[in-house]
């Protein structure tokens, strides 16, 4: 394995502000894995999968921390009929392995298309976009399981996915991601049950195929969200909130024209960014070089040169500001390290 140190992490995150990592291990192997655990406890430090760094805010004074780079990049694909076995490696670049599936025409992860990470990282997210979550494809995950030090191969139940959610992000560190097992299919069988694809396709008459999803799902998203060769950002940077009944009845009464999500686990999403837009409208709020993306408030955006603390200020705004107006405190669902945790959490 490969061992640097004090590695600027701005090089390495999506946002491209913070300071530098203590150690950055980069692996090829399960073997080395096992290593690299070992490394980090003589170290006394945690060990952190960075994966693509596209869901992480570096403090800009670093972390005492050895990153944990996965350089492991197989994907095979085993074809049963129309059942499609597909499996990857955790260092995979998610869009490349939605890329792959669509070439082969196998139906299951287009709804995915363009959101920048690793597999490894999507799965801990349990990323979802457009109506699709990866949860719904996933078979098993192998992991390295820092705890009980050996590999173990966990279905999808145990994983324990839920919104944005899963255990590996529950049980923060301790399993590391090595591989994901997909279902996929060979049988058309398009979602555009999501309301801007459902626009998009509103006067198609025939069946839209892969390949017209995907680039669907590609032009949308890039109305939506800054380019990364010219801002820092990590897309959407808070969580929809989930609130009770009688929180949801509240604001009923207080927005009767906001959009309402029932969850099958129970509770009701709300939609932050209708929030953001109509109760409060945020989108010009900015403090230094950080501010809210204009086609969606949701997306904190950094301009060149700009620094995390920018970033966790105006977190800490909207935060307050979401907080004063409906009685909601939200959480980030970008990685937040050190002292950083605790300044988007308080309310003024």
């Amino acid at each position: 394995m490969e061992i640097l140190e004090n590695v600027p992490l701005s090089t390495l995150t999506t946002f491209h502000t913070g300071g530098p990592a203590r150690f950055l291990v980069t692996v090829k192997s399960e073997v080395e894995i096992s290593q690299a655990v070992e490394f980090a406890k003589e170290k006394g430090l945690p060990l952190i999968p960075i994966g693509a760094g596209s869901n992480m805010l570096i403090p800009d004074s670093g972390v005492d921390a050895v990153f944990l780079n996965i350089a492991m990049h197989d994907v095979s694909f085993t074809v049963n009929g129309a059942d499609i076995l597909c499996t990857a490696e955790a260092g995979v670049s998610w869009d490349s392995l939605v890329e792959q599936s669509v070439e082969r025409g196998f139906w299951g992860l287009e709804n995915l298309s363009s959101i920048p990470g690793t597999v490894g990282a999507g799965v801990v997210q349990n990323i979802g976009a457009y109506g699709s979550a990866l949860s719904e494809r996933v078979i098993a995950v192998d992991v390295y399981d820092t705890k009980q030090g050996k590999m173990q191969t966990l279905v999808s139940l145990e994983c324990e996915f839920g919104y944005r959610t899963s255990i590996f992000k529950k049980e923060v560190d301790r399993y590391i991601v090595v591989r994901v097992s997909f279902a996929l299919t060979t049988d058309a069988s398009p979602n555009l049950s999501y309301r801007d694809l459902k626009n998009y396709f509103a006067n198609v008459e025939s069946i839209p195929s892969l390949r017209e999803v995907r680039e669907a799902v590609i032009e949308i998203r890039k109305g939506k969200f800054p380019p990364l060769d010219l801002f820092g950002t990590a897309g959407s940077f808070f969580l929809n909130p989930i609130v009770n009944d009688e929180k949801t009845r509240e604001l009923s009464e207080m927005y009767p024209l906001m959009p309402l999500f029932p969850l099958p686990e129970g509770g009701v999403k709300l939609p932050l960014a209708w929030i953001f837009d109509h109760a409060l409208s945020l989108k010009k709020l900015r403090v230094g070089k950080a501010f809210l993306w204009e086609k969606q408030a949701l997306v904190i955006t950094a301009e060149p040169n700009s620094t995390s603390e920018d970033v966790v200020l105006l977190a800490s705004e909207v935060a307050r500001l979401v907080f004063e107006k409906t009685g909601i405190q939200i959480t980030p669902e970008v990685r937040l390290f050190g002292a950083e945790k605790k300044i988007v959490f308080k309310n003024k």
